[in-house]
């Protein structure tokens, strides 16, 4: 203003006369002062300006205190604007003089230079300059609607004269500020169209349909869906002309959401043989993309308008997928050492497709991501028995090359999708291998509580293979454990379910296991006796890696003997067998033992190997037993310094063995 009183609350707190800035005091008058603005034209009593001014250890002098503060700002303001009334103070500015007032005028209408203007008074957050008080929250909040009102009419004003890109950089703070607020997401879709920003303006009410459903449990409002499908009808030339099969192929593979899929997952939505001829249509419609593995990829814009194209929309065409992916990777999962545990029978359907890799470890890596997301899809569509049985068929390739986090997570989702709909025998096949999971981790308790309830649940069953599986994983824990005839005695019981179920691979786990236990006990002759039977049988079936791990245990209760040569042979026999098997867990207790026979260079460098294999897999107590030797050896070849970092690291990992 030219002249006169003008007091701004729209940013930090300010008094001008005649147009200069006048001070107003220390903190608490301002305090004060602004009490009385937010409150504008309605009386204060002057108990609530106590509160506000003296929120805690409030003086005597604080009635007399505000009455100094009130004369000082009749002084400055005139008394006809700071009024007594009953029962405190009421400030009663002139049209014109509170620069709110003046926002709230210019604001309301639709003008656009005017909202402009109004915005233009602010200068930061109401009062920001003054310590904060619980009393004008609900003030402040109203005055941040009001501001934010104002832009979404700007933004619209913007939008309605064709300056839709002046508005952008505002709409997008204000879908950020307040993610829930619809209507700043309809104006800042309707911006991002009219400034020729399709996929953007789709992409745009994906993310304010993914939230509102997230946060609120709702779907869009009319308005924005209604802007939603007058942009669909303005697709990309060929959208609209899909056939069903065009339609279906497209909807499945942007719900499907994996990464670049191989011909046959095409066949699979359409329940067809082949589809090169669609997907060669799709690609030259730059429908589809097609990399240099002959894989295909949705484009970002297709994939927004696939979920609202007409075709198949049951789930049948993602089942016959999820089908074909269980029965690749049970195919890939048949190359590689066989895993005695699980259910014996398999419940969920197998869709037959090709397995062009031959290199099962090959395949299982490049088509991880697929795979996780395979059971993770499958629990989402209520189809636990796909979930489990993916989870399942990825376990070999997860136990022969320690993939520990990738075992976890598919095994994990496997898990709640079957207690969600019941599933007794995935939950108990996915229990019994998350409990392998825990014994590689030292988790004994957590291992134990998954054996024993994965034996309940096949023993309810009448599951006498997944029940003797379960009990094997129970007899383990109680070997590690120290608890040697606990063990012995649940051993004999597995190889007497496997006798009697006439499963030889079982068997010679079995004798494998009890060699184990008598090992431990001192029992070296009987350790050898059946160690050497399970040997015989498992060489008679062909299980190279049963015959690595019987092999390395022989040697074992060779070195016990005291048979040093004998046992090296027989460790670095293990040694190669699990090295062309692929199996650096097994290579790494291998290493282990093979260091105790060797000098002290040529021992560290086998232990060093064999703790960065346990450190990835996660086994901390061969960790802590490696990282102990490894300080032995530094102290015996005077490198203390190197010898005390790895037995104070031994000592901690032990720690943390003792305690899980």
């Amino acid at each position: 203003m030219a002249d006169g009183l003008e007091l701004r609350v729209l940013g930090p707190l300010e008094l001008l006369i005649d147009g200069v800035p006048t001070a107003l005091g220390g903190v608490k008058p301002r305090m004060l002062l602004a009490t009385l603005v937010l409150h504008h034209r309605r009386a204060v009593s002057v108990d609530q300006l106590v509160e506000v001014l003296w929120p805690v250890d409030r003086p005597r002098s604080a009635h007399a205190n505000v009455q100094t503060y009130i004369s000082g700002l009749r002084a400055q303001l005139g008394p006809e604007r700071l009024e007594t009334r009953t029962p405190g103070y009421r400030l009663n500015l002139r049209e014109g003089e509170l620069d709110l007032q003046r926002f709230d005028r210019l604001a309301a209408g639709d003008v656009l230079s005017e909202v402009e203007e109004a915005l233009a008074m602010w200068r930061g957050d109401p009062i920001e300059d003054l310590p904060a008080s619980p009393a004008w929250n609900t003030h402040l909040e109203g005055l941040l609607r009001r501001r934010r009102t104002a832009r979404q009419t700007r933004a619209r004003l913007l939008i309605d004269a064709d300056r839709a890109r002046d508005a952008l950089p505002d709409l997008r703070a204000l879908v950020d500020e307040d993610p829930l607020w619809e209507e700043g997401w309809f104006l800042l879709v309707r911006a991002l169209a009219a400034t020729g920003q399709r996929a953007e303006a789709l992409s745009g009410y994906s993310e304010a349909r993914r939230i509102f459903a997230t946060e609120l449990g709702i779907e869009p409002g009319e308005p924005l869906r209604r802007l939603h499908r007058e942009l669909l009808t303005e697709a990309p030339a060929g959208v609209e002309r899909l056939d069903h099969d065009a339609a279906t192929l497209l909807r499945g593979l942007a719900k499907l959401a994996m990464p670049a899929t191989p011909e046959w997952v095409a066949a699979a939505l359409l329940d067809r043989p082949h589809a090169d001829d669609l997907l060669e249509t799709l690609v030259q419609a730059r429908l589809l993309r097609r990399n240099s593995e002959d894989r295909y990829t949705v484009p970002a814009l297709v994939n927004l308008l696939a979920a609202d194209l007409p075709g198949d929309q049951s789930d049948q065409p993602l089942i016959r997928v999820l089908s074909g992916y269980l029965f690749l990777a049970e195919q890939a999962a048949h190359m590689l050492p066989a895993q005695v545990f699980g259910p014996g029978v398999a419940v969920a359907p197998r869709r037959a497709v090709p397995l062009a890799q031959r290199d099962a470890l090959q395949w299982f890596a490049s088509e991880l991501c697929a795979l996780e997301r395979a059971v993770q899809l499958a629990a989402d569509l209520g189809r636990s028995d796909l979930a489990w049985e993916i989870a399942h068929a990825l376990v070999p390739w997860c136990d022969l090359g320690g993939h520990t986090a990738e075992w976890e997570k598919t095994h994990s989702v496997a898990l709640i999708s079957c207690r969600s709909t019941g599933d007794l025998l995935g939950e108990a096949t996915t229990l019994r291998g998350l409990g392998q999971l825990h014994v590689y981790r030292d988790h004994y308790d957590a291992a134990a509580e998954a054996f024993g309830r994965s034996r309940l649940l096949f023993a309810r069953l009448g599951n006498d293979c997944g029940e003797a599986g379960a009990l094997a994983g129970l007899g383990t824990v109680l070997r590690l454990r120290g608890e040697l005839d606990q063990a012995y005695a649940c051993f004999r019981q597995v190889l007497a379910s496997y006798v009697e179920a006439g499963d030889l691979r079982g068997q010679a786990f079995a004798h494998g296991s009890l060699g184990q236990a008598l090992l431990a006990r001192g029992d070296l002759a009987g350790a050898a006796k059946a160690l050497n039977k399970g040997l015989e049988m498992a060489s008679a079936l062909d299980d190279h890696h049963r015959v690595a791990h019987l092999t390395h245990h022989l040697g074992v209760s060779m070195l016990r003997k005291g048979d040093a040569e004998s046992g090296h042979a027989k460790l670095s026999e293990a040694l190669e067998r699990f090295g062309s098997l692929g199996d650096a867990h097994g290579q790494a207790y291998c290493l282990t033992d093979l260091a105790e026979l060797e000098p002290i260079d040529a021992a560290v460098g086998r232990l060093t190997a064999a703790l960065e294999i346990f450190e990835r897999i996660g086994d901390r107590r061969a960790q802590a037993k490696c990282a102990r030797r490894l300080g032995e050896l530094h102290r015996e070849a005077g490198r203390d310094s190197l010898s005390g970092a790895y037995l104070d690291e031994a000592r901690r990992l032990q720690a943390t063995v003792t305690t899980s």
